[in-house]
């Protein structure tokens, strides 16, 4: 009887585990636009064999103005012409004055407005494509593709700090935007598509090099990103056709894999990723992280990707920059002390440790009670041709309740460090996740080399200010971080 009922408990604690084991093996859906990532606070969602996404993600993204009517729980995306009405928790749409159906409800998901991607996206003459390898979603659009400005992250508890592009240009409105919508604007130029005219010839892997031929010596502008999990560059040729032979090796799917492999490349696959406009996408699978150096096909009708390991170079150079200073008090904690003697206080210890390893050389921006302009703090960094950025602060709120740590980046190059460090950051604090996020700020916009800024917690909550103030935790926050840093540098 015994073994009976210890039988039917393992049964029992296996069926509730499945639902788990289910949900963590279905991969994280990654958004880009025009090839860059796009980061969302809530993960997209899929409802019905249809993705839903924040709306921010889709406003910011193609310079679409977003309003919420909360009584008719009713979303509005208007851009140029086009005025899109979408209901909470139904499947029935407006797109001026004609009526549709979803196949998937917008919903509101950590006070995040949810709206399906591609039915609204395509409304607004944006192009969605799947990539099923990288489980990604790719949005072209025709927008200003130059502008240096990305989507900035909207924030429940909004902050105003120093660098922030929005300081000091604040303006009252009639509208309420979307739960998780911000009310920036955005540019919304669309110039006409280039038709493809250069072809792919070839593509061709030597060593650590990967040569794409080309017909002619075109003027053309590689987007090239790399992502993780695997590791895999991924190239894409705009305004570029297949040659009829690789296209022919295309597969069911779309794909064709080169045979070539060396010590850098594990293998290299291509596929006309659009046809309109015309994307031709290589995929380098990589057998380790590596950096890469392109050259463009102007002069030799031929684009060249040189692969190379990263290498070091003697000692490292890392910029602590502990934020504020002098006349910027920064932030006012609920028991009114200083951002900017918090902020010190943890840069030194930072630096303290950082001048114990032999390999790293730390710089501090400002070492006492110093105001410093912004400019001059990048400046610094990049005069002294630093490996790494670390900008330090602390966040603050209208309310008591708002709590937590969060990295922002700016830079794709960026991208992967500010997820390191804020692992790290999370580990150290102990305080809640609020997720690494890109915006523009002044320091991490205006530096050449890997650079972040952490918000290490909320001074105007009672449990992260009671913490945040202590030696013991500034300490472990600092060795965590120092950990981060070292990690990053692949420094045992």
């Amino acid at each position: 009887m015994k073994v009976i009922t210890a039988w039917l408990t393992l049964l029992l604690v296996s069926l509730l585990m499945l639902p788990t084991l289910a949900l963590a093996a279905v991969p994280q859906i990654q958004l880009f636009m025009n090839g860059k990532p796009l980061l969302t606070e809530v993960a997209p969602q899929i409802v019905n064999n249809t993705t839903i996404v924040p709306v921010r993600v889709i406003a910011e993204s193609v310079g679409s103005k977003v309003t919420w009517d909360s009584k008719a729980k009713k979303v509005t995306v208007d851009k140029d012409s086009t005025s899109i009405q979408l209901f909470i928790d139904k499947t029935s749409a407006m797109v001026n004055n004609k009526s549709y159906t979803l196949e998937a409800a917008p919903s509101i998901i950590n006070g995040n407005t949810m709206l399906p991607l591609r039915f609204v996206s395509e409304q607004l003459g944006v192009k969605v494509t799947w990539d099923e390898i990288t489980k990604s979603v790719f949005l072209y659009n025709t927008i200003d593709a130059a502008s240096d400005q990305p989507a900035s992250i909207f924030r429940p508890e909004e902050t105003v700090k120093a660098g922030d592009p929005a300081a000091g240009d604040k303006k009252p409105t009639d509208q309420q935007p979307a739960p998780g919508q911000s009310t920036s604007a955005q540019p919304s130029v669309q110039p006409p598509v280039t038709p493809a005219t250069t072809i792919v010839q070839g593509i061709l892997l030597k060593g650590d090099t990967v040569s794409i031929k080309l017909s002619d010596k075109a003027t053309i502008k590689p987007n090239s990103f790399q992502l993780s999990g695997p590791e895999r560059i991924i190239v894409d040729l705009p305004n570029v056709k297949l040659d009829p032979l690789m296209a022919a090796k295309l597969n069911a799917q779309g794909e064709a894999a080169l045979p070539d492999k060396s010590d850098q490349v594990s293998q290299i696959r291509y596929s006309l990723f659009s046809k309109e406009p015309s994307i031709v996408r290589i995929v380098i699978d990589l057998p380790r992280k590596s950096d890469l150096k392109l050259t463009d096909a102007q002069q030799t009708g031929e684009i060249t990707l040189k692969l190379s390991p990263a290498t070091s170079k003697g000692k490292f150079k890392v910029v602590i920059d502990p934020g504020h200073g002098g006349k910027d008090t920064g932030a006012i904690s609920i028991t009114k002390r200083n951002e900017k003697d918090f902020v010190l206080s943890l840069g030194k210890k930072v630096v303290a440790l950082l001048q114990k390893e032999p390999m790293i050389e730390p710089i501090m921006t400002r070492s006492d009670d110093t105001f410093i302009e912004l400019a001059d703090r990048a400046a610094m960094a990049n005069e002294a041709g630093a490996d790494l950025f670390v900008s330090i602060h602390a966040n603050s709120a209208p309310g008591e309740t708002a709590r937590g740590a969060e990295t922002y980046y700016y830079t794709e190059q960026s991208q992967d460090f500010a997820a390191l460090m804020h692992k790290y950051l999370i580990d150290g604090t102990g305080f809640p996740d609020r997720k690494v996020k890109q915006d523009r700020f002044y320091v991490i916009k205006n530096t050449t080399m890997p650079s972040v800024l952490l918000e290490i917690g909320f001074l105007t909550n009672h449990i992260d200010e009671a913490a945040m103030y202590q030696d013991a935790f500034q300490n472990q926050v600092a060795a965590s971080l120092v950990a981060a840093i070292k990690k990053q540098l692949n420094i045992d």
